[in-house]
């Protein structure tokens, strides 16, 4: 008789290791995410803020971008985005790193076929939901005036006591579903699309990221506007979804630009990730080939 056990201890045992070879790398997603939330913040913001008006009021970017510009109310989710957006990126490079080290044999993400690289997406993207959606939901409340919030504290007190406390994981399924199905599209294709990039391209890492995140922000925008309609208590259907194609893609451009620095950030990161798991060590290795560079040996 065939043992039913075998495959759950073959899958635990797997796990296990994944966890502890993802353990090992813990210094990469630190310094991953890091330099990731680094890179975007200053960007990220204003971008941000008027992408979320447009969602919701549907009157062009520009137009939002402008009247947010005038009411000074353009970095208005900053305290939050910085508060959240480091630690934000340090739980998804985690979860990254934790699904190479599961479906990857090699521990290596360029090493991996379509299909592991998939995987990865998806699992990632799905994995980080319940960690994220309420920093995701705190900031995008903050980022429109209408909601009249003082600060980011403000805004957590009144939720919890004007929609309780699982209001902050409003939108859950839209926001799995859209994580899943951009993160898919960005980690899946991102060896297909570097493969297929010139060999001697500039930027290829940069560019390939790129690529994949229009890619993946595309198939997944319908999940973001529902995300967009749930966290701002907006009726998905009368507001957005019965106005047609449109009104459903109200800022996905300069969303798709958002996702476009995430994506490359990914692209230069991720092919990294090895190197920053030495902590310390990452910082002392670029140091020592900057002055190689700058201090060239004569023969």
């Amino acid at each position: 008789m065939t043992d039913t056990n075998k495959p759950t201890k073959q899958s635990e045992k797997t796990a296990r290791e994944a966890l502890a070879a993802a353990s090992r790398l813990a210094w990469a997603a630190v310094l991953g995410g890091t330099l990731h939330g680094l890179i975007e913040l200053p960007v990220v913001v204003p971008i941000e803020a008027s992408i979320t008006q447009t969602q919701l009021n549907g009157q062009g970017f520009i137009h939002n971008f402008k009247h947010l510009f005038k009411t000074r109310a353009l970095y208005r989710s900053l305290n939050t985005t910085a508060v959240g957006l480091i630690p934000k990126c340090w739980i998804h490079y985690a979860w990254l790193n934790f699904y190479i080290q599961l479906f990857v044999p090699s521990g290596n993400l360029r090493q991996a076929s379509k299909k592991e690289s998939i995987l990865c997406g998806v699992a990632t993207g799905g994995s980080e939901v319940l960690f994220l959606t309420p920093f995701n939901f705190v900031k995008f409340r903050m980022q429109r005036p209408e909601w009249g919030y003082k600060s980011m504290f403000d805004c957590i007190v009144r939720v919890r006591k004007e929609e309780g406390i699982f209001a902050f994981w409003k939108g859950t399924h839209a926001v799995f579903w859209r994580n899943s199905i951009c993160m898919m599209g960005m980690v899946g294709g991102y060896n297909t699309v570097e493969q297929a990039l010139p060999t001697n391209m500039y930027f290829k890492a940069v560019c390939a990221g790129a690529i994949t995140g229009i890619i993946g922000s595309f198939f997944s925008y319908p999940f973001e506007m529902l995300r967009a309609a749930r966290q701002h208590n907006v009726p998905f259907y009368e507001e957005m979804l019965s106005k047609g194609p449109k009104r459903m893609l109200a800022g996905y451009l300069p969303g798709a630009a958002r996702i476009v620095m995430h994506s490359a950030a990914l692209g230069v990161i991720i092919p990294r990730m090895k190197e920053m798991s030495e902590g310390t060590g990452f910082f002392k290795k670029q140091y020592a080939k900057l002055q190689g560079g700058a201090n060239p040996k004569k023969d």
